[in-house]
């Protein structure tokens, strides 16, 4: 049973919030992309950085749950050329929102203006404005956050203005070279970006606040990108010292490189710590999962993937996940269900891609060759570098005696990952069979 390498993958600190406690009624909020208006300068980075901001403090309130960011830019992404209006429309309906921020900002000289309007559908908008210079960028943010806030009918206590005020950091210029790098090189957003212009400016932020955690985490991603799991974890370390204990990101980054290494009782350890820091982090009840499926516990890993959901339920690898425990448990009916689902949600490429990989290997194990070789070709339509659908639909090929096809697909299988395992006899096979 292969369990989907997405868990594996590091996670941005600003691709969800942090609640303080679980709560039983929640509000769901969206936080869409800010888009520029008459602004001179460079201001690429501008945009993402509000909304990120916004996402990540809107859910320092325990009744509030945020939609993920990947998913609402996900989906604004593909509603191009749609007024913003109609798109915090679309995302209400779509994903249940009780509230959809969305707005624009100028930016002359150093003077920055920052408008929000929070959607609450059907139609009520209500629109707040701050600006100041871009060097106040932090507090603007957090003024703004806590108007919305009162907007939302939160109540605002002593500590969840003090946590608004010191969070992620007091440093303005940390901040924006910490904005900066998310720019240069997203894990999620720009993974083909410029990662050693990152690294070079989260490691000015964490100069300049040798205290910014989140800093500190990225900075952990990018060693990641480069392959260096040693000054990662190293990164991760030094977020923990420095980190509050609401926290749980290092702790879930963590989790993911002892899973790399196969060290899955440190794995599990940190998986048990990100949750024990923030019991609503869905992503730590996916990796906890995955960790249980990989210890053979099986039943405990259904409970914590179908937890993962019940927190978000957007979450593609979570349903794709759960679809593996149920196959794996022979609960056929479920897991298709499961890996249906994944594809309906539609929000990752990678997680539509796996599930229709998955899918088809549920179908060729029942015997409907026909139907997986459909579903093979599904996954490569949605991600054409997919090494291990391409064998899947080698195989299928070869059970239909096209040799010849069989052969190209193990071909290209080994192009993109040449260390597949038992491919190349597969393929010496096919071409010993072409006539």
């Amino acid at each position: 049973m292969r369990w989907c390498s997405f868990v594996l993958m590091a996670l941005l600190w600003t691709a969800i919030g942090h609640g303080i406690a679980v709560a039983t009624l929640r509000q769901r909020v969206a936080v869409l992309p800010f888009e520029a208006t008459a602004s001179a300068g460079e201001t690429a980075w501008l945009p993402k950085t509000i909304a990120g901001s916004l996402n990540a403090q809107l859910a320092f309130a325990p009744t509030l749950v945020l939609l993920p960011r990947t998913v609402a830019y996900r989906v604004v992404e593909q509603l191009q050329g749609t007024p913003m209006e109609r798109k915090a429309l679309i995302i209400a309906s779509r994903f249940r929102c009780d509230f959809v921020v969305f707005g624009s900002f100028s930016l002359h000289g150093t003077q920055l203006r920052i408008t929000a309007h929070l959607l609450q559908p059907p139609q009520e908008i209500a629109t707040e404005t701050v600006a100041g210079d871009l060097n106040e960028l932090l507090h603007l943010l957090d003024t703004l956050t806590e108007r919305l806030w009162v907007r939302m009918g939160v109540e605002i206590t002593d500590t969840l203005r003090e946590r608004l005020r010191t969070d992620p950091t007091q440093s303005s210029e940390a901040f924006i070279a910490f904005s900066y790098a998310a720019h240069a090189w997203d894990e999620e957003e720009n993974p083909n970006g410029d990662v050693e212009e990152a690294l070079r400016l989260l490691q000015e932020a964490v100069r300049l606040d040798p205290k910014f955690y989140k800093a500190w985490v990225n900075m952990g991603l990018a060693w990641e990108r480069k392959g260096n799991l040693l000054e990662a974890q190293r990164c991760y370390e030094q977020a923990l010292r420095v980190q509050p204990s609401w926290f749980p990101l290092a702790h879930y980054n963590l989790a993911g490189i002892h899973l790399r290494r196969g060290d899955l009782t440190k794995a599990l350890t940190e998986c048990e710590a990100a949750l024990q820091a923030d019991p609503t982090f869905a992503r730590a009840h996916l990796r906890k999962g995955t960790v249980l499926a990989q210890l053979n516990r099986l039943t405990e890993a259904v409970l914590a993937f179908e937890q993962a959901i019940a927190l978000e339920p957007e979450l593609a690898m979570a349903h794709n996940n759960l679809g593996l425990a149920y196959q794996a448990l022979g609960r056929f009916a479920e897991a298709r269900a499961a890996f249906q689902r994944a594809i309906d949600l539609d929000t990752d490429d990678l997680a539509v891609a796996y599930a229709h990989n998955n899918l088809g290997n549920l179908l060729r194990q029942q015997g409907d060759y026909e139907g997986a070789m459909r579903h093979y070709l599904l996954a490569l339509r949605r991600k054409p570098d997919y090494a291990v659908a391409w064998v899947n639909l080698g195989d299928m090929h070869a059970k239909r005696g096209n040799f010849a096809e069989a052969a190209r697909c193990y071909e290209e299988a080994l192009r993109l990952d040449p260390n597949l395992p038992k491919v190349r006899e597969r393929l010496r096979d096919a071409q010993a069979r072409i006539k």
